[in-house]
Parts: C-alpha cells; structure tokens; sequence
C-alpha cells in the first residue's frame, strides 16, 4: 500500500517485541521484485491474545549497495473494527535511527505521535480518531475482519493511517476493496482475487481463507510480492 506493499522488514536495529503468548494467526515470508529485480523481503506475523491483536512486520530492503531494515510492531483491538492502540516504527534515515511512537488515549478519541530521528525531537502531533479508523499495517487483518463483506457487487471502503509517513501531519488515507473474478492463479492456488485501491494506487491482490497474502502486484509500480519461505526469502537481496 505504498502500504500495500509496505514491504517491510530491514537488517537488526530492530527491537523485538514480547509475544503475546497467543494465537498466531500467521507467520509470513515474502519476496518482493520491482521490475523483475529483488527489491526486498519482509516478514509478517500476527498474533491474537484475547482482546488484543499484533502484528510484526520486518523488512530488509536493497537499498544501493547496502541493505536497509524497517521495523514496525502495531496492537489494536480485537473487533470488527481494529481500533489502533499503539505502534513503534524503526529505520534508519542517513545513518541515523528514526523512531515514530503512535498512541491511541483510552477513550479512543485522540491519536497522539511522537517522532525522533538521531537526536532531533520532531514536534509530536495530535489528531482525532475518525470511526472506522485503522493503522495501515493491520489491512491483511482488516481483510479477515471484513471476508464475507468484501464482495464483487460494489467495492468495499476503508480508511487507514500511514504509521511511517508522519511528516508534520498525520495521514488519513481511504480505499476500496473488490471481489475480482477468479483467474488461473486463483483458481490453482485456492485464492480469492481482490482488486485493492489505496492512496490512489491499485493493487491486485490473491489472499487466502484468513486474508492473508499469497500474491501482490502492483502495476503502476512494476511490484510483486510473493509469500515462500524463510530460506528464500533471506537470500532473496544476494541474488
């Protein structure tokens, strides 16, 4: 989504989070190639514990000649809804670790997001929670969530922050989701088809009975990623 395809998951700055003990929904590795070249991978893993749900996205990304590591672990309720609680984004920008914290108060009502990089404190932002209102990272689950809503009769909407873009304002964008016809793949790998609008990007998306991606592509962006192993995905960038 530029969070589709958010492809994550970079080279150990990285801070794990405790496990919540928990049901793991799924434990994911993909590849991803940007116009036919390895681009990245990344790992996703969610996991429920009661009414709680995390994910974990990590990610290693080509980036010159050296490899680039994003982290990000996100919490929200385990409803329909998915109502953000909390996040912790971690990169590097020029040498330097950048690190956004985004908290949701327990009324629900109020998105408060603090962001360093290196030793400069950016001015933390406050935004009001919007209904309906998800963290980016959680749309694989917000695809689980809404399964049976998201049809081929009329697009399914939806609206989410971009938990690693908070550049002096938080950002809200909406998109869609449409139940496409089955093709080949679909019909050969148990899929369904999901035609995905996000921040006036399409994506074309093949997940299975929990939601979970087996395929992305991106068009615009000459972009797929693939879920395979965790073998192949961590020698995928020394090709």
């Amino acid at each position: 989504m530029s969070k589709f395809h958010r492809i994550r998951a970079f080279l150990i700055l990285f801070i794990p989070f405790s496990s919540f003990g928990g049901e793991v929904l799924w434990d994911h590795w993909y590849t991803v190639s940007e116009r036919n070249a390895p681009h990245s991978y990344y790992n996703e893993k969610v996991e429920i514990s009661g009414a709680r749900i995390k994910i974990q996205l990590n990610t290693w990304i080509r980036d010159g000649r050296r490899i680039r590591s994003e982290n990000l672990g996100a919490t929200a309720k385990n409803t329909e809804f998915l109502e953000p609680l909390f996040y912790n984004f971690r990169t590097q920008v020029n040498g330097e670790e950048k690190v956004i914290d985004g908290t949701v108060d327990p009324k629900g009502r109020v998105f408060s997001v603090k962001a360093r990089t290196g030793a400069i404190q950016a001015k933390p932002l406050r935004a009001e929670m919007l209904p309906k209102l998800i963290l980016a990272s959680f749309f694989p689950v917000w695809i689980n969530k809404n399964t049976k809503r998201i049809t081929g009769v009329q697009p399914k909407e939806f609206q989410a922050i971009l938990e690693d873009q908070v550049e002096g304002e938080v950002p809200v964008i909406r998109g869609t989701a449409y139940e496409m016809r089955a093709d080949d793949f679909a019909t050969q790998s148990k899929t369904r088809k999901l035609r995905i609008e996000f921040n006036k990007v399409v994506a074309i998306w093949w997940v299975g009975p929990k939601g979970d991606a087996v395929r992305i592509e991106i068009p615009a962006l000459e972009r797929v990623a693939i879920k395979t192993n965790r073998e192949t995905a961590e020698s995928f960038l020394q090709r």
